[in-house]
């Protein structure tokens, strides 16, 4: 039961720092784009972190 919690934990976080990314390319203001980019790299480390727990 752990294990299905931290997967959907983890493809939230896959799913946000893709969607993070996406977005950032597509900003045309720099303080958006900086800070999509701050989100983005949240859910990259948070990612890795359960990737390496499941």
């Amino acid at each position: 039961m752990l294990k299905l919690f931290l997967k959907g934990k983890y493809l939230y976080h896959v799913l946000q720092k893709r969607h993070n990314e996406l977005l950032q390319q597509d900003c045309l203001c720099e303080e958006l784009r900086l800070k999509f980019k701050v989100k983005a790299i949240y859910h990259r480390s948070k990612a890795v972190e359960l990737g390496s727990r499941i």
